[in-house]
């Protein structure tokens, strides 16, 4: 008697997104530093961009809200409803452009990983210029002051999962 269990796609699909959130959620505390007023430079960006590379865009949107919705429900600096939502949920979520590149193309890769990491910075300066009270200019220096370290950190990252073959023909097309 063979024994199957048939997994529904959409739980697998549910699955995947929260094992990514949930990998996100401990990189993020592996901190190589941390600004003043909020900002780090941590790999938890890895696991959104890897979903989303592997599984698409719309997995990696669900697992990027996931992943600031933990962020929030665990002591994230909130202001207010909206910067919450600029600084941890959109910010995530719009990690997921990456999986618009197509599946085999490296120069595709990298030009929408660091597209996608320009939408996360983006989130955290306009957040940072509506509720910090600052200047546009300052709220780009601030927030590029650890962004920029951490696209770094995260490209490498992101190029040694995919040298080794990590995600090679595993975009299932969700």
């Amino acid at each position: 008697m063979k024994n199957t269990l048939k997994v529904n796609s959409r739980t697998r699909f549910l699955v995947n997104c929260s094992l990514a959130a949930a990998m996100g959620f401990v990189l993020s505390y592996i901190k190589l530093f941390t600004m003043p007023q909020g900002g780090s430079v941590t790999l938890a960006p890895v696991a959104v961009i890897f979903v989303s590379l592997v599984s698409g865009a719309r997995a990696g949107a669900v697992t990027g809200c996931l992943l600031g919705a933990l962020k929030i429900i665990t002591g994230g600096h909130v202001i207010g409803w909206a910067q919450a939502v600029l600084d941890y949920p959109a910010a995530y979520a719009s990690l997921a452009v990456a999986g618009f590149a197509p599946r085999n193309d490296a120069v595709a890769v990298i030009v929408f990983s660091t597209a996608a990491f320009a939408l996360k910075t983006a989130a955290h300066v306009y957040s940072g210029y509506l509720f910090f009270g600052g200047s546009l200019k300052a709220s780009l220096i601030y927030n590029l002051s650890f962004s920029l370290p951490e696209f770094a950190l995260c490209s490498l990252a992101l190029y040694t999962l995919m040298k080794n073959g990590a995600a090679a023909g595993l975009r299932g097309g969700t």
